[in-house]
């Protein structure tokens, strides 16, 4: 198993925990050689793991960014030691929860924008001058009840490629790979001729029809779980124990609801971060409870047992219920557990050698943050484009 070395050893215990023997750790920058004429080297990025990994194999190089939103000086270290790429490989949908939330006060809107995915898998192609930009790891769909309704949201492979054609870019050149299709350098691409797009309806029909069995023993197990005193004291002992006091400052009068959802019965806890207390919850409402967060009982417990929160908003099985103003207290909430998630906090976990020279090797990366953390400082809106290398226009000039 190759995996990143992040500044915790989260990822490389989780696979001793299922078995895995031969792990190694692939140092951020060092090429690691697989075999002749074929190295790959990871580049990590973000507070919570992820990386980029380059493929250099038989004169061809890849840059498989996978949903990885690196970035500013990180980026450029990539581009000026990888400078002729020929694939780059990006997401292009949804992998958070911004289609989760429910603002009250805005007649139950969301907070996402999907058209944007299209758009920063454009910037960032044409940004590392790749030859070919190819849509990947957005080939998902949503098959539970609770989620079903994402589907409209999804934004395809060839909806990505529908924006290039709108936009006239035509470097790189974007190519739709379903699973299964490729290229050498003989015939180039060799795509399939089945068209998974026209009638998706009908294909998430049939999928779903063929994993209605697993769906239904999923929900008769979940039907069950109710979280209880028991899990929520262990978890809210060790978060409220573990964050520091500049960060439960920020949570100072906002208390968050957690209303976890079960047909054996619901249950709410209320949390005072900045006080450090908890307490179960006999009703709840949005005047007493201005900020819910609504779960199956058996995500929260999952996510409890496995110190797995990022995998909450990820599922889209969540519901942030808030109004305008406190929708940054979740996103101060989901960022709080995804810190305790990689062994950021508590402190006395990254207080280490390993921590240190890890971030050091990631220098780039910290001076990038101060950058960010200036511009916001200054009143500017965060953009993901205004990070990224020079884009050249058709023209051949530089915007």
């Amino acid at each position: 198993m190759l995996v990143p070395k992040t500044p915790d050893r989260r990822i490389y215990e989780d696979l001793k925990a299922i078995g895995c023997t031969r792990i190694t750790e692939l140092v951020h920058g060092k090429p690691y050689q697989i075999g002749p004429d074929f190295q790959i080297t990871s580049y990590q990025f973000g507070h919570f793991p992820d990386s980029a990994l380059v493929i250099e194999a038989d004169g061809k190089t890849i840059l498989n960014a996978n949903d990885c939103k690196i970035m500013g000086a990180p980026l450029k270290q990539i581009l000026e030691r990888h400078s002729n790429i020929d694939f780059v490989l990006r997401s292009h949908s949804s992998a958070n929860a911004r289609l989760c939330f429910d603002i009250v006060d805005r007649g139950g809107a969301h907070i996402d924008n999907p058209e944007k995915y299209s758009a920063e898998f454009a910037d960032f192609a044409r940004a590392v001058r790749a030859k070919y930009a190819i849509p990947f790891a957005s080939n998902n769909c949503y098959l539970h009840p609770e989620t079903e309704q994402f589907n409209r949201y999804l934004n395809l492979g060839i909806d990505v490629k529908r924006y290039f054609e709108a936009h006239g870019i035509t470097e790189p050149e974007c190519v739709v790979c379903a699973p299964g299709d490729g290229w050498n350098d003989d015939l180039g691409f060799t795509l399939t001729d089945k068209d998974w797009y026209t009638n998706i309806d009908e294909h998430l029909t049939r999928y779903k029809e063929a994993n209605s069995d697993a769906l239904k023993k999923s929900a008769q197990q979940e039907a069950r779980a109710v979280l209880t005193d028991t899990i929520m004291a262990r978890y809210a002992s060790e978060l409220l124990s573990g964050t520091p006091f500049f960060v439960r400052r920020l949570f100072r009068g906002k208390p968050i609801t957690l209303v976890a959802h079960s047909a054996a019965g619901d249950t709410a806890y209320e949390l005072d971060i900045f006080g450090r207390k908890w307490r179960k919850l006999n009703a709840w409402n949005d005047n007493d409870s201005p900020i819910q967060i609504h779960a199956s009982a058996s995500v929260f417990i999952m996510c409890v047992k496995q110190v797995n929160w990022n995998s909450l908003g990820i599922s889209k099985r969540v519901r942030f219920r808030v109004k305008d103003e406190d929708k940054k207290i979740v996103t101060y909430f989901t960022e709080l557990n995804d810190l305790f998630d990689c062994e950021v906090l508590p402190l006395s976990k990254s207080l280490n050698p390993r921590f240190v020279g890890v971030w050091l090797r990631r220098w780039r990366e910290l001076a990038l943050y101060l950058r960010i953390a200036a511009d916001l400082g200054r009143g500017r809106e965060f953009a993901y484009r205004n990070y990224l290398p020079l884009i050249r226009a058709r023209s051949g000039a530089l915007r």
